[in-house]
């Protein structure tokens, strides 16, 4: 006996584990006959018809292609309508699909032929059943030869599509005449390995804890939905109920987390215009992955955001072709309690791999939403943005840069801008002498890293991780104060740049009730003559020092405060969102800098070093949904160094009124930072260089003042002095950051001691 054929049986008789509904339909609803699975049957399908609340999830018209297919066998279930049910016939007699011929469509229509051919089974005779499985079948096979000898990623959205259409044709062909029942078998018994096995699917999304990067447009729209469908899928076809074993609530939060307080997809890795709409099917995915979870509380939360971006979309909520999900896993008696809006306010998601941090001040339309991406590299459809930050207060203000205008494109947009480094708001470290993989131009970004996508499962990503550079970024500490009264983040980000940066640390602080938000980068770079950038993107025209800069490149030497303003409004189709956002970025450190400004007609996707703007192909990728962002500020060290530090105070406000708090730089041996010197309250917000005490800093306030020193030395005891008082002895947090407040006004001199110093 071979290797190989001992290999395949002891998969199928893995599979024979698991028991199949011997009644059609079987997939997503049950005949109801059916003793196996878990999920509405037939008669409970038909009975909702009588309920208004299902009434607005069937369109007049679910279009063409596959998944209309699917609506309408959905409606033959239903009503037992003839004309549905010539329609899917029709449509499965006379449709193949590949992914060699028809890309994502190809792994996509497998599984929804394959449900159609389940909802209209009664209505076919043996020959016209014979007709339609073997087009499923021929389409079927394009996805199995993907995960067979495709070099299928674990990490990868084309995984997903393709393990959604084997494990959908596995259940519905399981019980037919050959050669499909023996395909099934092999089908199931693949998707089976791929589910289970060591480092597979139930591995990688335990390990990455539901947080995806590959943008928006794959990750909610493709990746998410096609895994919860075949959760789902199985959970009503068989006694095999993957939620049980796979805790999806993590997918279900970072959804959530990511969605903007508009009610879009915050616009990170690969997103094109229509894709940053939580709409088409993420309300059906939301409905299906509550559905399946088993913690209440967290269904409960899921089906409350499902009402909130169901209101927010209107008709516009769900495209007319999967009204069928709604139809079957929408429950509007469902309990909403709690609600999404009980969710942390702060959260880390991906800990120790995507890295993906959210921090808020609130859930509401006026609420400040920020995003951090910090950790490893996965796929292209990922950025070269470690450090990246995003900020959204009644409209984005500071935006992700650039559109996703197809791969791979050298001397275009794709290559030379929207994926790079200087299409986000990042630090730039320009080598002159950097050798890129051919079809790129140098932009002083983070390293290209192409061709990578090859790790069958998560052992192997992880086997593989250091020795290809995808280790890109360490969230080095995270404090999410429970009380929301501030958040730190302190990231690694050398792993990024390759050889040309020793060293790059960037931290954040950011305090949710003043809406301010600090940035310290220290870069060392690894030659004083490699020119530095402080990157930061607006959709809009920014003021400099009270300027508005005319199209190009323009400097403004000594500048102190950008000012970006987000206007208009976004109809999501059931409500509008204003947007009346301003952002007040005050430029501390360098002390000798220039702000430079980049944008304006033909200066959008500009990379100075090249001296070449590079445009999108078609202007509807760049539509103004996606905010690819028309002019940026880059921050810029008058003189060459080896050891640069960018310091950047930020504020959050709305309305034409709107204006700057006033800022002073703090910066003395061992400590460096900022003083909003606000009128009700001051605040003082300081990074300490080494992390080393004794340390000591002075500050004139105008009113009482919160002070919070990030850096120290995790845990630790200390004593603090003003003006030579001794306060209560404090502790520093686990994450190494000390809060303090002084009632007093006028001249200050803090000293922090360590415990037993005097």
């Amino acid at each position: 006996m071979t290797i190989r054929l001992a290999l395949a049986l002891c998969l199928v008789a893995v599979a024979a584990r698991a028991e199949v509904s011997r009644f059609h339909p079987r997939v997503y609803v049950r005949h109801d006959a059916a003793r196996v699975g878990r999920g509405i049957t037939v008669k409970q399908l038909q009975a909702r018809l009588k309920d208004p609340a299902y009434s607005r999830w069937r369109a007049p018209d679910p279009g063409r292609g596959a998944a209309a297919a699917m609506e309408r066998a959905a409606r033959y279930l239903e009503t037992g309508d003839g004309a549905d049910l010539a329609a899917v016939r029709d449509f499965l007699a006379t449709h193949t699909y590949s992914y060699e011929k028809n890309d994502v469509g190809g792994f996509l229509a497998g599984a929804e032929m394959a449900a159609a051919f389940d909802w209209i089974y009664h209505g076919l005779s043996d020959a016209q059943r014979a007709a339609a499985l073997a087009n499923v079948l021929t389409t079927a096979e394009s996805s199995h030869r993907f995960l067979r000898r495709g070099g299928p990623d674990i990490n990868h959205n084309y995984t997903y599509m393709a393990l959604n259409t084997i494990a959908v044709c596995g259940l519905v062909m399981h019980g037919e005449a050959e050669p499909y029942g023996s395909k099934a078998a092999e089908y199931l018994a693949l998707a089976r390995q791929m589910m289970e096995g060591p480092g597979r699917v139930i591995d990688t999304w335990r390990a990455r804890q539901g947080a995806w990067g590959e943008g928006s447009h794959y990750t909610f729209h493709e990746t998410l939905r096609t895994l919860v469908l075949m959760l789902q899928a199985y959970r009503t076809a068989s006694d095999t109920d993957y939620f049980g074993r796979l805790d999806m609530s993590g997918a279900g939060r970072y959804l959530v987390a990511c969605t903007r307080p508009d009610m879009t997809f915050e616009r990170t890795g690969d997103t094109s215009a229509n894709r940053v709409q939580a709409a088409l099917t993420v309300p059906l995915t939301v409905e299906m992955l509550a559905a399946g979870l088993r913690d209440a509380a967290e269904a409960a939360r899921l089906r409350s955001f499902s009402r909130a971006l169901l209101e927010a979309y209107g008709e516009r909520a769900v495209h007319p072709a999967f009204g069928w999900g709604m139809r079957m896993f929408f429950d509007p008696r469902a309990r909403l309690t709690p609600s999404y809006q009980t969710l942390p306010l702060a959260m880390r998601l991906g800990a120790g791999t995507d890295e993906h941090i959210m921090l808020r001040n609130g859930w509401r339309e006026g609420s400040t939403l920020i995003t951090i991406l910090a950790g490893d590299h996965y796929t292209d459809h990922q950025h070269f943005d470690k450090g990246q930050f995003l900020i959204y207060h009644r409209g984005g203000l500071t935006v992700d840069s650039g559109a996703y205008d197809g791969m791979y494109k050298p001397n275009q947009h794709p290559n030379e801008y929207g994926q790079r480094t200087l299409a986000h708001n990042c630090v730039l470290v320009y080598d002159p002498g950097e050798r890129l993989p051919k079809g790129y131009t140098n932009d002083g970004g983070q390293r290209v890293l192409r061709g990578l996508q090859h790790h069958d499962d998560w052992r192997e990503y992880l086997a593989h991780r250091d020795r290809e550079h995808l280790n890109t970024a360490a969230v080095l500490a995270c404090d999410l104060d429970p009380a929301n009264r501030y958040h730190y983040v302190r990231a690694d980000l050398k792993g990024a740049y390759g050889g040309k940066v020793t060293r790059y640390d960037r931290q954040f602080v950011y305090l949710p009730a003043q809406d301010y938000l600090v940035i310290l980068d220290r870069v060392n770079a690894a030659s004083a003559e490699f020119r530095k950038r402080w990157l930061l993107h607006f959709q809009e025209q920014p003021e400099i020092d009270g300027t508005l800069p005319e199209p190009g490149v323009r400097e403004f030497v000594g500048a102190r405060l950008v000012t970006a303003r987000r206007r208009g409004e976004f109809d999501a189709g059931g409500r509008r969102f204003t947007y009346d956002g301003v952002l007040f970025v005050h430029a501390l450190l360098p002390a000798e800098r220039s702000v430079v400004s980049v944008g304006g007609p033909g200066y959008e996707f500009y990379n100075a070093f090249s001296g070449v703007n590079y445009p999108v192909s078609r202007a509807a990728v760049a539509a103004e949904t996606r905010e690819a962002g028309n002019w940026r500020v880059e921050t810029a060290p008058n003189r060459p160094s080896l050891e640069d530090q960018f310091l950047h105070a930020l504020e959050m406000r709305s309305g034409a009124s709107a204006m700057p708090t006033e800022t002073r730089l703090v910066s003395t041996a061992g400590v460096t930072g900022v003083h909003f010197a606000a009128p009700r309250e001051n605040q003082v917000v300081l990074f300490a260089d080494e992390g080393e005490l004794p340390l000591a800093y002075e500050v004139t306030t105008t009113a009482p003042c919160a002070h919070l020193l990030a850096g120290l030395a995790a845990g630790q005891r200390v004593a603090v002095e003003v003006n030579g008082r001794r306060l209560r002895p404090v502790r520093v947090s686990p994450q190494g950051v000390l809060v303090i407040r002084d009632a007093g006004r006028g001249a200050r001199r803090i000293v922090v001691r360590g415990p037993g110093k005097s």
